[in-house]
């Protein structure tokens, strides 16, 4: 079940957060284990036995790693096993189970937070769970389980130990889950809407406007979509007593790439920065190895968005021009922020072409039509969704950059901004009516990104 449906907003979560604040602190383990396997089998049990399997895998190599701790050529060699075993698992599944009834959904980051927790252990981060009900917990904590973001063991299980339920954390996480689902159902759902419908057009027949406006769009589904799931975790995460780390910090009109890339979905960056790079790379004196190792963490994390080529080469690209900020462009672009700022606006929205295009000569064809080589600069159908949709993409360009950020907290500290917080209970309300009448009548399961 989606923590943005109607069914989940409506009954299981206020019947679910009542149980759980009625429940003696030792049961309230178990019956979040509980819920994270109800919701993930929802409608077919069938999808509980990856995630069940794999747990009980990952509980009894923790058990292992840890006994064979001081033999490190055994323990590497348990830990690269489970790594290939875990990873084909994940490719296989991906690749041909999509549309079948037993294809796990949220499947790569429940394998991440799996692989991560037993590299814990051989980098001696953490030791293994002594409880196997905190470790189902932290596999299977619902609210991160469908889009993350990603959050250590180690800091789960300091959390689990000391976590405490009150009216402001209830009250705080609502909040929040209440704007998260906001940015889901009502500006990504909306994107995702114009985005398929420009994406009838045949990139031939698309003019250098039209292309444009199809990534513009695009960016902004994407963002929208990704930013509000994990918003929603996080708002869950505190109702329940529990603080997820943000995965993403407003990443649009950001001077280079490696500042973009710094903003959007950071846990993810961060998780194979800790668990692959610094583990296999680490000790690298030369530069060269460093740089490949650099190179390959981001073909990884293109795969991780989809184990196609056009994933695998947007990581690459990816790489390369961060690689190339990082020892040709440093200084210029801290001197030159505008500059910065239009090429990262012009880069990214090439590279978006990667993520929703099926075929090379697809990505081809959109990045001629984007330099006008399609059909001309200008045409009727571009000129009509940009009259159409211009104010929505502003809002959701200036959402998502530090400009919103920037007014809302001088906003809070003056006195308007004081009083305009007393009528926050208000806006919250009725931002969850208009949540709520998007999901029963507009675009609703919209799941482009939930099989990652």
């Amino acid at each position: 079940m989606q923590i943005a449906s109607l069914t989940f907003v409506m009954t299981v979560l206020p019947v679910l957060l009542c149980v759980d604040y009625l429940l003696p602190d030792r049961m309230q383990q178990g019956f979040l284990v509980l819920c994270g396997m109800l919701l993930y089998g929802w409608g077919n049990p069938v999808r509980i036995l990856y995630p069940a399997a794999f747990l009980c895998y990952d509980y009894g190599t923790g058990l292992l790693l840890e006994k064979y701790r001081k033999n490190k050529i055994l323990s590497a060699g348990i830990l690269c096993v489970s790594v290939m075993l875990q990873i084909t698992a994940m490719s296989w599944i991906r690749n041909t189970a999509q549309e079948n009834l037993f294809f796990p959904f949220g499947i790569a980051i429940y394998t991440l937070q799996g692989l991560g927790y037993l590299i814990g252990i051989y980098r001696k981060h953490h030791s293994p769970a002594g409880n196997f009900l905190t470790l189902a917990l932290y596999l299977l904590f619902f609210p991160a389980l469908f889009a993350g973001g990603l959050f250590s063991y180690a800091e789960f299980a300091e959390q689990n130990q000391h976590k405490h339920l009150n009216i402001v954390s209830l009250s705080n996480g609502l909040s929040l889950f209440i704007r998260g689902l906001a940015e889901k159902v009502v500006l990504a759902d909306t994107f995702g809407y114009i985005f398929r419908e420009l994406r009838q057009i045949a990139p031939e027949n698309m003019s250098m406007l039209t292309a444009w406006l199809t990534t513009v769009i695009f960016s902004m589904y994407l963002y929208f979509e990704l930013l509000g799931y994990s918003e929603m975790a996080r708002g869950l995460g505190k109702c329940l007593g529990y603080e997820l780390p943000k995965n993403f910090s407003h990443p649009f009109f950001t001077s280079s790439m490696t500042a973009f890339m710094k903003s959007w979905n950071m846990t993810l960056v961060l998780w194979f920065e800790t668990n692959f790079r610094k583990l296999l790379f680490r000790n690298c004196s030369q530069k060269g190895l460093g740089n490949l190792g650099f190179l390959l963490m981001w073909v990884l994390i293109g795969a991780w968005y989809g184990m196609k080529m056009p994933f695998i080469l947007w990581g690459l690209l990816m790489g390369l021009l961060l690689l190339n900020e990082k020892i040709f462009l440093e200084k210029i672009i801290r001197q030159k922020y505008i500059a910065g700022v239009v090429y990262t606006a012009v880069i990214s929205q090439f590279l978006w072409v990667l993520f929703f295009s099926g075929s090379l000569t697809e990505i081809f064809g959109y990045w001629k039509a984007m330099i006008g080589f399609g059909n001309g600069v200008l045409d009727r159908t571009g000129i009509y969704f940009l009259v159409s949709y211009l104010a929505l993409i502003l809002i959701g360009f200036y959402i998502a950059t530090d400009l919103f950020r920037n007014i809302a907290e001088r906003l809070a500290v003056s006195q308007f901004g004081q009083l305009m917080m007393s009528f926050m209970p208000l806006f919250h309300g009725i931002l969850l009516v208009c949540c709520l009448a998007a999901m029963l009548y507009g675009e609703q399961n919209s799941r482009l990104w939930l099989w990652i």
